[in-house]
């Protein structure tokens, strides 16, 4: 259950939040809190090992419970429990789990909070302002960032080694699925959502879509990291395979997404025509850590049961 952010704990955090908002909120006036939008912020490293760390974040909660002691962690995101949005919600089930409130996270009385670029500034500004170390992790465009950020995670919790090793374990496993991709160059992949949003150059639709050996027709159509379409561009681009993000009891059972038959004209699309729809669970679609390799290694073994392009 999520913490509400009006209550009372019997060390008394909400007051010290709210008394901890003055100075916060001076500070961003003052121009001198960063935000968190790409880059971490400043961050000093904990003199001794974080012993009561949340994950304010997914990406947070599914780095942590590979790397970390269980006892160590105080909450995660409530994110992190939902099976749309993670991909450890067995992992993380009985852990405390906490909103994206700073009274929130403030609770669990934290000695480390981790969230991510997508945190709001005000977010960092109050949980700095009552003490409370904050590491934001980098906005993850390929797998580099996403390592980085395991790294970077493991030197802020003193877990190094585990860190270091979870890296190694990913960088072999790409390295494995580089090689069985060789000969999948010919597929051409689209992300498509019921909006026409699509994925192009450096999105992490194209990461996995390199990493499995094929290739991103939107990023060689020049499209940036996201570009909305419209009807006409998706048929003009003539996809041979479509990639849509499902719940998972879809992808399993190959349910076809209502919204490609509420618009006639998407049945001219080759990878409708053709029924190359490659339906991928939404949390390994979206998912920021280390586990888009998993994803990586779904779309490659559909690509090879289809045979080469």
């Amino acid at each position: 259950m999520v913490r509400d952010s009006r209550s009372r704990n019997d060390v008394g955090v909400p007051d010290r939040s709210l008394a901890a908002a003055n100075l916060a909120l001076a500070a961003l006036a003052a121009g001198v809190v960063a935000s968190c939008s790409g880059e971490p912020t400043a961050f000093q490293r904990p003199e001794s090992p974080p012993q009561r760390i949340v994950a304010g974040s997914v990406l947070a909660a599914e780095t942590l419970l590979a790397i970390a002691p269980r006892d160590r962690i105080a909450a995660v995101h409530v994110f992190a429990t939902q099976p749309w949005y993670s991909l450890v919600t067995e992992e993380a089930r009985g852990l405390p789990v906490v909103g994206a409130e700073p009274a929130d996270l403030l609770s669990v009385r934290p000695d480390l909070v981790i969230v991510d670029a997508f945190t709001r500034p005000e977010t960092i500004a109050i949980l700095a302002a009552a003490d409370v170390p904050v590491l934001c992790t980098a906005n993850p465009t390929s797998f580099d960032v996403i390592l980085e950020n395991v790294r970077r995670i493991g030197r802020a919790c003193h877990l190094e080694v585990p860190a270091e090793q979870l890296v190694a374990r990913t960088e072999a496993r790409l390295a494995e699925l580089a090689e069985r991709g060789r000969e999948l160059g010919g597929w051409q992949l689209m992300s498509l959502d019921g909006a026409y949003h699509t994925y192009g150059r450096g999105s992490l639709f194209d990461a996995i879509t390199r990493a499995a050996g094929a290739r991103n027709l939107a990023a060689e159509r020049g499209a940036g990291p996201f570009r909305k379409l419209d009807l006409e561009a998706v048929l003009a681009w003539r996809a041979p395979v479509l990639a849509i993000g499902v719940p998972a009891t879809q992808a399993v059972a190959k349910h076809r997404p209502e919204w490609l038959d509420q618009s006639p004209g998407l049945a001219l699309v080759p990878a409708v025509k053709n029924d190359r729809l490659l339906l991928v669970p939404t949390a390994m679609f979206n998912t920021t850590s280390h586990h888009l390799v998993d994803t990586v290694d779904y779309v490659q073994r559909q690509l090879l049961a289809w045979g080469r392009e």
